[in-house]
């Protein structure tokens, strides 16, 4: 499975997640909690590349509801 896949299959919980959680970023733990709760295979060697790709393509959330930008 491509680093791409793997994004495509973790992003739509990322939302989720970081609501629950109350982040503005998808951590390394967090990614690894939607992985294992969705039975995404993933080594810890591209972990890293995984979760650079999914915070670039994941919308940021902030804590100021009026900030625009």
């Amino acid at each position: 499975m491509s680093h791409e896949q793997v994004v495509e299959l973790v992003l739509p919980h990322v939302p989720d997640v970081l609501r629950e959680d109350g982040n503005a970023q998808i951590t390394r733990a967090q990614l690894r909690k939607i992985m294992r709760s969705h039975e995404i295979p993933l080594s810890n060697e591209h972990l890293t590349p995984v979760l650079a790709l999914v915070r670039a393509a994941a919308p940021v959330s902030t804590s100021s509801k009026g900030a625009a930008r």
